[in-house]
Protein backbone atom coordinates (compact mmCIF):
# COMPACT_ATOMS: atom_id res chain seq x y z
CA UNK A 1 0.00 0.00 0.00
CA UNK A 2 1.10 3.50 -0.59
CA UNK A 3 1.71 6.49 1.80
CA UNK A 4 -0.97 7.93 -0.37
CA UNK A 5 -3.45 4.65 0.16
CA UNK A 6 -2.73 4.30 3.92
CA UNK A 7 -3.10 7.94 5.12
CA UNK A 8 -6.30 7.57 3.01
CA UNK A 9 -7.19 4.73 4.97
CA UNK A 10 -5.72 6.30 7.96
CA UNK A 11 -8.30 9.35 8.21
CA UNK A 12 -11.08 6.72 7.25
CA UNK A 13 -10.11 5.05 10.30
CA UNK A 14 -10.53 8.20 12.06
CA UNK A 15 -14.03 9.01 10.67
CA UNK A 16 -12.78 12.55 9.02
CA UNK A 17 -13.68 11.37 5.54
CA UNK A 18 -16.89 9.92 6.62
CA UNK A 19 -16.00 6.42 7.39
CA UNK A 20 -16.88 4.91 10.89
CA UNK A 21 -15.76 6.10 15.00
CA UNK A 22 -13.33 5.36 17.20
CA UNK A 23 -14.57 5.00 20.94
CA UNK A 24 -12.66 7.46 22.91
CA UNK A 25 -11.21 6.96 26.59
CA UNK A 26 -10.71 2.96 26.80
CA UNK A 27 -8.53 3.24 23.42
CA UNK A 28 -6.36 6.02 24.55
CA UNK A 29 -5.78 4.98 28.80
CA UNK A 30 -4.49 1.87 28.71
CA UNK A 31 -1.64 2.98 26.58
CA UNK A 32 -1.03 5.36 29.01
CA UNK A 33 -1.85 3.76 32.16
CA UNK A 34 -1.99 0.40 34.15
CA UNK A 35 -4.86 -2.33 34.21
CA UNK A 36 -4.54 -2.17 38.40
CA UNK A 37 -6.80 -0.17 40.17
CA UNK A 38 -4.46 2.42 41.76
CA UNK A 39 -4.63 4.19 45.10
CA UNK A 40 -6.00 7.95 45.30
CA UNK A 41 -3.59 10.46 46.08
CA UNK A 42 -5.41 13.27 45.95
CA UNK A 43 -8.86 14.88 45.41
CA UNK A 44 -7.56 17.10 42.52
CA UNK A 45 -4.38 17.01 40.62
CA UNK A 46 -3.57 20.59 39.39
CA UNK A 47 -1.17 20.68 36.66
CA UNK A 48 -0.26 24.32 35.45
CA UNK A 49 0.24 24.94 32.16
CA UNK A 50 2.63 28.13 30.74
CA UNK A 51 3.08 29.00 27.49
CA UNK A 52 2.92 31.84 25.27
CA UNK A 53 -1.01 33.14 25.07
CA UNK A 54 -0.76 36.82 23.67
CA UNK A 55 1.12 38.92 21.31
CA UNK A 56 1.84 38.26 17.73
CA UNK A 57 3.34 34.74 18.64
CA UNK A 58 0.06 34.04 21.41
CA UNK A 59 -1.55 31.37 18.79
CA UNK A 60 1.30 28.76 19.91
CA UNK A 61 -0.39 29.19 23.70
CA UNK A 62 -3.40 28.13 22.22
CA UNK A 63 -1.86 25.08 20.23
CA UNK A 64 -0.92 23.91 23.14
CA UNK A 65 -3.47 23.93 24.87
CA UNK A 66 -5.98 22.39 22.21
CA UNK A 67 -3.77 19.52 23.35
CA UNK A 68 -3.66 19.79 27.34
CA UNK A 69 -7.11 20.77 27.42
CA UNK A 70 -8.17 17.62 25.39
CA UNK A 71 -6.89 15.34 27.85
CA UNK A 72 -7.97 17.25 30.90
CA UNK A 73 -11.39 16.26 29.40
CA UNK A 74 -10.96 12.82 28.41
CA UNK A 75 -9.24 11.53 31.72
CA UNK A 76 -11.91 13.47 33.69
CA UNK A 77 -14.29 12.01 31.56
CA UNK A 78 -13.28 8.51 32.68
CA UNK A 79 -11.74 7.35 35.49
CA UNK A 80 -9.80 10.74 36.50
CA UNK A 81 -6.26 10.53 37.97
CA UNK A 82 -6.31 7.36 40.43
CA UNK A 83 -10.07 8.65 41.48
CA UNK A 84 -8.76 12.30 41.58
CA UNK A 85 -9.95 14.90 39.34
CA UNK A 86 -7.44 17.00 36.48
CA UNK A 87 -6.94 20.54 36.44
CA UNK A 88 -5.25 22.26 34.04
CA UNK A 89 -4.47 26.32 35.27
CA UNK A 90 -3.18 28.35 32.45
CA UNK A 91 -0.64 31.15 32.66
CA UNK A 92 0.97 33.33 30.47
CA UNK A 93 4.77 33.50 29.77
CA UNK A 94 4.42 36.40 27.52
CA UNK A 95 7.75 35.19 25.53
CA UNK A 96 9.76 36.06 29.02
CA UNK A 97 11.89 34.35 31.10
CA UNK A 98 11.46 36.32 34.04
CA UNK A 99 7.34 36.23 33.30
CA UNK A 100 7.38 32.65 33.22
CA UNK A 101 9.28 32.35 36.86
CA UNK A 102 6.57 34.61 37.81
CA UNK A 103 3.97 32.26 36.52
CA UNK A 104 5.15 29.10 38.27
CA UNK A 105 6.11 30.41 41.42
CA UNK A 106 2.42 31.43 41.78
CA UNK A 107 1.12 28.17 40.25
CA UNK A 108 3.35 26.43 43.36
CA UNK A 109 1.90 28.68 45.69
CA UNK A 110 -1.10 27.97 44.32
CA UNK A 111 -1.22 23.90 44.99
CA UNK A 112 0.21 22.78 41.13
CA UNK A 113 1.82 19.58 41.27
CA UNK A 114 3.35 19.86 37.81
CA UNK A 115 4.06 22.42 35.34
CA UNK A 116 4.28 21.58 31.83
CA UNK A 117 4.38 23.77 28.66
CA UNK A 118 7.20 26.99 27.33
CA UNK A 119 7.24 27.57 23.84
CA UNK A 120 10.79 30.06 23.78
CA UNK A 121 13.92 28.64 24.04
CA UNK A 122 15.31 31.69 26.07
CA UNK A 123 12.32 31.32 28.49
CA UNK A 124 13.13 27.52 29.18
CA UNK A 125 16.62 27.80 29.74
CA UNK A 126 15.29 30.34 32.88
CA UNK A 127 12.79 28.54 34.03
CA UNK A 128 14.66 25.21 34.07
CA UNK A 129 17.28 26.96 36.41
CA UNK A 130 14.20 27.61 39.30
CA UNK A 131 12.66 23.74 39.46
CA UNK A 132 14.68 22.05 41.64
CA UNK A 133 13.70 25.35 44.22
CA UNK A 134 10.46 25.06 43.31
CA UNK A 135 10.82 21.19 43.74
CA UNK A 136 8.04 20.69 41.11
CA UNK A 137 8.97 18.46 37.73
CA UNK A 138 8.77 20.52 34.40
CA UNK A 139 7.33 18.90 31.24
CA UNK A 140 8.52 20.95 28.51
CA UNK A 141 6.06 20.62 25.35
CA UNK A 142 7.61 23.05 22.65
CA UNK A 143 11.11 25.01 23.21
CA UNK A 144 13.74 23.23 21.27
CA UNK A 145 17.31 24.39 22.38
CA UNK A 146 19.69 21.73 22.52
CA UNK A 147 21.41 23.34 25.64
CA UNK A 148 18.40 22.51 27.57
CA UNK A 149 19.13 19.09 27.48
CA UNK A 150 22.60 19.24 27.10
CA UNK A 151 23.79 21.96 29.67
CA UNK A 152 21.28 22.57 32.03
CA UNK A 153 19.84 18.69 32.83
CA UNK A 154 23.30 16.74 31.72
CA UNK A 155 26.04 19.00 32.60
CA UNK A 156 24.87 20.85 35.38
CA UNK A 157 22.68 17.96 36.68
CA UNK A 158 19.17 19.34 36.99
CA UNK A 159 16.76 16.30 37.63
CA UNK A 160 13.27 18.12 37.33
CA UNK A 161 12.89 19.20 33.86
CA UNK A 162 11.89 16.86 31.03
CA UNK A 163 11.48 17.33 27.40
CA UNK A 164 8.92 15.34 25.39
CA UNK A 165 9.06 17.11 22.24
CA UNK A 166 12.13 16.96 19.93
CA UNK A 167 14.65 19.36 20.05
CA UNK A 168 16.69 21.42 17.68
CA UNK A 169 18.32 18.11 16.61
CA UNK A 170 14.91 17.42 13.94
CA UNK A 171 15.49 21.18 12.86
CA UNK A 172 19.57 20.95 12.32
CA UNK A 173 20.70 17.94 12.18
CA UNK A 174 18.00 15.66 10.77
CA UNK A 175 17.90 18.61 7.71
CA UNK A 176 21.15 17.91 7.17
CA UNK A 177 20.86 14.59 6.92
CA UNK A 178 17.50 15.21 4.05
CA UNK A 179 20.01 18.23 2.54
CA UNK A 180 22.70 15.58 1.62
CA UNK A 181 20.23 13.53 -0.60
CA UNK A 182 19.58 16.68 -2.67
CA UNK A 183 21.30 16.81 -5.75
CA UNK A 184 22.69 21.04 -4.73
CA UNK A 185 25.47 22.09 -3.46
CA UNK A 186 25.22 25.86 -2.34
CA UNK A 187 23.66 26.46 0.66
CA UNK A 188 22.56 29.60 2.70
CA UNK A 189 20.23 29.93 5.59
CA UNK A 190 17.61 32.55 6.33
CA UNK A 191 16.47 32.40 10.74
CA UNK A 192 15.81 33.80 13.42
CA UNK A 193 18.49 36.21 15.32
CA UNK A 194 18.06 34.12 18.93
CA UNK A 195 19.76 30.28 20.18
CA UNK A 196 17.22 28.77 18.70
CA UNK A 197 17.61 29.90 15.13
CA UNK A 198 21.82 29.75 15.49
CA UNK A 199 21.63 26.59 16.91
CA UNK A 200 19.93 25.33 14.23
CA UNK A 201 22.36 26.70 11.68
CA UNK A 202 24.94 25.28 13.17
CA UNK A 203 24.08 21.71 13.24
CA UNK A 204 22.64 21.92 10.09
CA UNK A 205 25.64 22.93 8.97
CA UNK A 206 28.15 20.62 10.74
CA UNK A 207 25.86 17.23 9.72
CA UNK A 208 25.74 18.50 6.04
CA UNK A 209 29.47 18.81 5.82
CA UNK A 210 29.91 15.70 7.62
CA UNK A 211 28.29 13.98 4.79
CA UNK A 212 28.73 16.16 1.47
CA UNK A 213 32.54 17.90 1.91
CA UNK A 214 31.66 19.30 -1.60
CA UNK A 215 29.44 21.26 -0.24
CA UNK A 216 29.34 25.44 0.12
CA UNK A 217 27.81 27.90 2.57
CA UNK A 218 27.31 30.52 0.44
CA UNK A 219 25.68 33.46 2.82
CA UNK A 220 23.43 33.55 5.91
CA UNK A 221 20.66 36.43 7.30
CA UNK A 222 19.44 36.74 10.76
CA UNK A 223 16.23 38.51 11.16
CA UNK A 224 14.56 39.57 14.62
CA UNK A 225 11.86 38.49 15.76
CA UNK A 226 8.65 40.40 14.70
CA UNK A 227 10.22 41.08 11.33
CA UNK A 228 7.35 42.55 8.89
CA UNK A 229 10.19 42.94 6.38
CA UNK A 230 12.28 40.68 4.70
CA UNK A 231 13.17 41.77 1.76
CA UNK A 232 16.64 43.16 2.67
CA UNK A 233 17.55 39.49 4.15
CA UNK A 234 16.14 37.86 1.20
CA UNK A 235 18.23 40.06 -1.25
CA UNK A 236 21.57 39.70 0.22
CA UNK A 237 21.29 35.78 0.16
CA UNK A 238 19.48 35.61 -3.71
CA UNK A 239 22.71 37.70 -4.55
CA UNK A 240 24.90 34.31 -3.10
CA UNK A 241 23.28 32.31 -5.87
CA UNK A 242 22.31 29.61 -3.52
CA UNK A 243 20.50 26.32 -4.98
CA UNK A 244 19.51 25.51 -1.30
CA UNK A 245 17.85 27.12 1.66
CA UNK A 246 17.68 25.94 5.42
CA UNK A 247 15.35 27.88 7.55
CA UNK A 248 13.77 27.47 10.94
CA UNK A 249 11.43 30.81 10.47
CA UNK A 250 8.42 30.33 12.39
CA UNK A 251 4.90 31.49 13.40
CA UNK A 252 4.03 34.74 12.04
CA UNK A 253 7.65 35.18 11.06
CA UNK A 254 6.98 32.52 8.89
CA UNK A 255 3.97 33.87 6.95
CA UNK A 256 5.84 37.05 5.87
CA UNK A 257 9.14 35.32 4.77
CA UNK A 258 7.37 32.50 2.62
CA UNK A 259 5.02 35.64 0.97
CA UNK A 260 8.15 38.08 0.40
CA UNK A 261 10.25 35.16 -1.04
CA UNK A 262 7.55 34.08 -3.37
CA UNK A 263 7.18 37.91 -4.81
CA UNK A 264 10.81 38.08 -5.09
CA UNK A 265 11.29 34.59 -7.17
CA UNK A 266 13.85 33.01 -4.50
CA UNK A 267 11.99 29.47 -4.13
CA UNK A 268 11.74 29.29 -8.36
CA UNK A 269 15.76 30.20 -7.69
CA UNK A 270 16.26 27.04 -5.47
CA UNK A 271 13.75 24.16 -7.68
CA UNK A 272 15.26 21.48 -9.19
CA UNK A 273 13.45 18.45 -10.51
CA UNK A 274 11.52 17.11 -7.84
CA UNK A 275 10.70 19.82 -5.90
CA UNK A 276 11.88 22.97 -4.35
CA UNK A 277 15.54 22.72 -2.12
CA UNK A 278 13.87 24.44 0.79
CA UNK A 279 14.08 22.99 3.94
CA UNK A 280 12.03 24.29 6.79
CA UNK A 281 11.35 21.97 9.95
CA UNK A 282 8.77 23.85 11.22
CA UNK A 283 7.25 24.42 8.16
CA UNK A 284 4.46 21.61 8.31
CA UNK A 285 3.06 23.20 12.11
CA UNK A 286 -0.68 23.42 11.53
CA UNK A 287 -0.94 27.76 11.76
CA UNK A 288 1.23 27.69 8.96
CA UNK A 289 -0.59 25.05 6.99
CA UNK A 290 -3.67 26.83 7.74
CA UNK A 291 -2.57 30.35 7.11
CA UNK A 292 -0.53 29.44 3.86
CA UNK A 293 -3.47 26.93 2.36
CA UNK A 294 -2.92 27.99 -1.18
CA UNK A 295 1.10 30.21 -1.39
CA UNK A 296 2.81 27.26 0.29
CA UNK A 297 5.29 25.83 -2.94
CA UNK A 298 4.16 21.95 -3.50
CA UNK A 299 7.50 20.03 -3.49
CA UNK A 300 8.99 22.46 -0.35
CA UNK A 301 10.67 20.20 1.97
CA UNK A 302 8.78 20.68 5.44
CA UNK A 303 8.65 18.92 9.30
CA UNK A 304 7.56 19.60 12.92
CA UNK A 305 7.78 17.73 15.91
CA UNK A 306 5.19 15.68 15.15
CA UNK A 307 3.27 15.21 11.93
CA UNK A 308 -0.36 14.35 12.29
CA UNK A 309 -0.46 11.99 9.17
CA UNK A 310 2.18 10.28 11.20
CA UNK A 311 2.34 7.21 12.45
CA UNK A 312 -1.07 5.58 11.89
CA UNK A 313 -1.51 4.04 15.15
CA UNK A 314 -4.93 3.65 16.67
CA UNK A 315 -3.55 6.25 19.49
CA UNK A 316 -2.63 8.82 16.38
CA UNK A 317 -6.01 8.14 14.93
CA UNK A 318 -7.85 8.50 18.03
CA UNK A 319 -5.85 12.07 18.99
CA UNK A 320 -6.20 13.18 15.53
CA UNK A 321 -9.75 12.19 15.78
CA UNK A 322 -11.24 13.66 19.02
CA UNK A 323 -8.55 17.09 18.48
CA UNK A 324 -10.92 17.38 15.20
CA UNK A 325 -13.79 16.61 16.48
CA UNK A 326 -13.22 19.18 19.27
CA UNK A 327 -11.84 21.94 17.94
CA UNK A 328 -12.01 21.68 13.81
CA UNK A 329 -8.88 21.91 13.74
CA UNK A 330 -5.61 19.03 12.90
CA UNK A 331 -3.38 18.93 15.87
CA UNK A 332 -0.22 20.82 15.91
CA UNK A 333 2.97 18.92 17.25
CA UNK A 334 2.82 20.88 20.31
CA UNK A 335 -0.82 20.58 21.16
CA UNK A 336 0.65 16.76 20.91
CA UNK A 337 2.85 16.80 23.14
CA UNK A 338 1.09 18.61 25.95
CA UNK A 339 -1.61 15.54 25.62
CA UNK A 340 0.80 13.63 25.62
CA UNK A 341 2.30 15.49 29.04
CA UNK A 342 -1.08 15.03 30.99
CA UNK A 343 -1.77 11.80 30.60
CA UNK A 344 2.00 11.10 31.38
CA UNK A 345 0.96 12.84 34.58
CA UNK A 346 -1.47 10.30 34.89
CA UNK A 347 0.31 7.45 34.55
CA UNK A 348 3.61 8.47 37.01
CA UNK A 349 0.70 9.14 39.79
CA UNK A 350 -1.05 5.91 38.64
CA UNK A 351 2.18 3.61 38.17
CA UNK A 352 3.72 4.64 41.59
CA UNK A 353 0.69 5.63 43.92
CA UNK A 354 2.24 9.05 45.16
CA UNK A 355 3.37 12.57 44.20
CA UNK A 356 7.26 12.05 45.21
CA UNK A 357 8.58 14.33 42.85
CA UNK A 358 12.28 11.92 43.26
CA UNK A 359 10.77 8.70 43.15
CA UNK A 360 9.02 10.33 39.96
CA UNK A 361 12.23 11.22 38.11
CA UNK A 362 13.41 7.57 38.83
CA UNK A 363 10.25 5.99 37.08
CA UNK A 364 10.86 8.31 34.03
CA UNK A 365 14.43 7.97 33.37
CA UNK A 366 14.65 5.52 30.81
CA UNK A 367 10.86 5.32 31.10
CA UNK A 368 9.26 4.11 27.09
CA UNK A 369 5.65 5.81 26.62
CA UNK A 370 2.95 4.77 23.77
CA UNK A 371 2.12 8.50 22.28
CA UNK A 372 0.12 10.16 19.53
CA UNK A 373 3.81 10.48 18.44
CA UNK A 374 4.26 6.65 18.68
CA UNK A 375 6.54 5.28 20.76
CA UNK A 376 8.45 7.86 22.82
CA UNK A 377 11.88 6.58 24.91
CA UNK A 378 13.10 9.37 27.85
CA UNK A 379 16.92 9.11 27.85
CA UNK A 380 18.10 8.91 31.35
CA UNK A 381 20.86 11.35 30.87
CA UNK A 382 19.76 14.20 29.49
CA UNK A 383 15.56 13.45 29.85
CA UNK A 384 15.37 13.76 26.55
CA UNK A 385 12.32 12.09 24.75
CA UNK A 386 13.49 10.40 21.65
CA UNK A 387 10.85 8.93 18.71
CA UNK A 388 11.05 9.61 14.83
CA UNK A 389 9.42 12.43 13.06
CA UNK A 390 9.77 12.29 9.07
CA UNK A 391 10.27 15.02 6.50
CA UNK A 392 7.70 15.09 3.41
CA UNK A 393 7.17 17.45 0.31
CA UNK A 394 3.89 20.21 0.53
CA UNK A 395 1.23 18.82 -1.44
CA UNK A 396 -2.52 20.37 -2.09
CA UNK A 397 -5.12 16.81 -1.43
CA UNK A 398 -8.94 17.62 -2.02
CA UNK A 399 -9.58 15.48 0.09
CA UNK A 400 -8.20 18.06 3.10
CA UNK A 401 -9.12 21.55 3.84
CA UNK A 402 -5.06 22.17 4.28
CA UNK A 403 -1.81 21.03 2.64
CA UNK A 404 -0.89 17.55 3.16
CA UNK A 405 2.87 15.98 3.42
CA UNK A 406 3.80 13.71 0.84
CA UNK A 407 7.18 11.60 0.16
CA UNK A 408 7.65 10.65 3.93
CA UNK A 409 10.91 10.66 4.84
CA UNK A 410 13.24 9.95 7.66
CA UNK A 411 15.41 7.82 9.87
CA UNK A 412 15.60 6.85 13.20
CA UNK A 413 15.70 9.03 15.57
CA UNK A 414 18.90 7.79 17.45
CA UNK A 415 21.14 7.87 14.82
CA UNK A 416 20.95 11.67 14.37
CA UNK A 417 20.30 12.71 17.73
CA UNK A 418 23.24 13.76 19.38
CA UNK A 419 24.01 11.66 22.23
CA UNK A 420 25.90 11.89 25.42
CA UNK A 421 28.82 12.79 26.32
CA UNK A 422 28.02 15.17 22.85
CA UNK A 423 30.91 14.96 21.61
CA UNK A 424 30.47 13.56 18.30
CA UNK A 425 28.68 14.95 15.42
CA UNK A 426 26.02 12.57 14.15
CA UNK A 427 25.02 11.09 11.43
CA UNK A 428 26.87 8.25 13.79
CA UNK A 429 28.58 5.37 11.89
CA UNK A 430 26.54 2.70 9.95
CA UNK A 431 23.15 5.11 10.04
CA UNK A 432 20.92 3.86 7.56
CA UNK A 433 20.03 5.41 4.69
CA UNK A 434 16.34 7.68 4.44
CA UNK A 435 13.29 5.57 3.74
CA UNK A 436 10.06 6.37 2.65
CA UNK A 437 7.67 5.23 5.66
Amino acid sequence: MSFSEKRRDFLKKAGLLGAGALVAGPMVNPAFGQTNKPKKVKDEIKIGHIAIFSGSFGTYGELQKRGSKLAEEEINDSEGIAGGKVKMIYKDSAANPSEAIKQARRLVSDGCDFVIGVDSSGVVLGLADVMPELNKLLFVTHAATHNLTEKTVYEKGNKHVFRLSAPVYQDGVMAGLLASKLPVKRWAGIHPDYEYGYASWELFQNTLKKLRPDVEFVGKAWASIGTTDFKPHISSIMNKKPEGIHTVEWGIDLFTFVRQALQMGLFESVKYKDGYAWINPMGSSIDAMETLTNEYPEGCWISGRYVWQYPPTPLNEHFVKAHYKKWNHFPAYSGATSYSAVYLIKRLIEMSGTLDVDTHINLLENMALYTPMGPLYLRKEDHQAIYDVPFGQIKRDPDYPIPVLTNLTGAPAEMYYPRPPFTETPPFDGYPPFVKV
